[in-house]
């Protein structure tokens, strides 16, 4: 008979359970960030108030144009070499435009989520992107770059992903900013 051997078939066990030894191990990765603590509230805010239908004054600007002189998404591509993008960017500008009204229509935390994220995709163009476009850069090098320091670094900073955005609709929220005269292609 070894007498080292314990069963807990069909039994409750409450609290730790300690054979010789007690371990406690902490997962390295539920360090608390920005995104995952608004995806806490909003979870929160979803299941205490699903009336709630007010636009905040951040998103509401990025779903405004922001030039006088209105120039269609379209006639934008067109203007940067990148006739070959419009149906695609139209798709996937239409696809998260959905998708952020759908998410953002019954929470205040949703829209703060959407601005963060539009606000960094937004950056990022401006400030890497763009920067490249007016070096007239290869279009395969823009290319490369989009993918690195827009699509993956949200990618990375949506973490659980509860409005299950991907690649496209990250796309989506690039045309969806040049549309409406936030982003540039010239």
């Amino acid at each position: 008979m070894d007498n080292n051997k314990v069963n807990i078939d069909n039994s409750i066990i409450e609290g730790d359970f300690t054979g010789r030894d007690s371990y406690k191990f902490v997962n390295s990765d539920s360090r608390s960030t920005y995104l995952q603590d608004l995806y806490d509230k909003f979870q929160t805010e979803k299941e205490s108030n699903p009336e709630l239908r007010d636009f905040c004054d951040e998103l509401d600007y990025f779903n405004s144009t922001v030039d006088k002189e209105v120039i269609g998404l379209d006639q934008k591509l067109r203007d940067g070499n990148r006739e070959s993008l419009i149906n695609y960017a139209t798709d996937v500008k239409d696809k998260f435009h959905r998708k952020l009204f759908k998410t953002s229509q019954y929470s205040l935390v949703a829209q703060d989520i959407n601005v963060y994220l539009l606000t960094k995709v937004r950056r990022g163009f401006i400030m890497e992107i763009h920067t490249m476009i007016e070096k007239n850069e290869p279009l395969e090098k823009i290319n490369l770059m989009i993918t690195e320091r827009i699509i993956n670094p949200v990618k990375a900073d949506l973490g659980i992903n509860l409005f299950r955005y991907n690649e496209d609709d990250i796309m989506g929220m690039i045309f969806f900013l040049t549309g409406n005269c936030h982003l540039k292609w010239t």
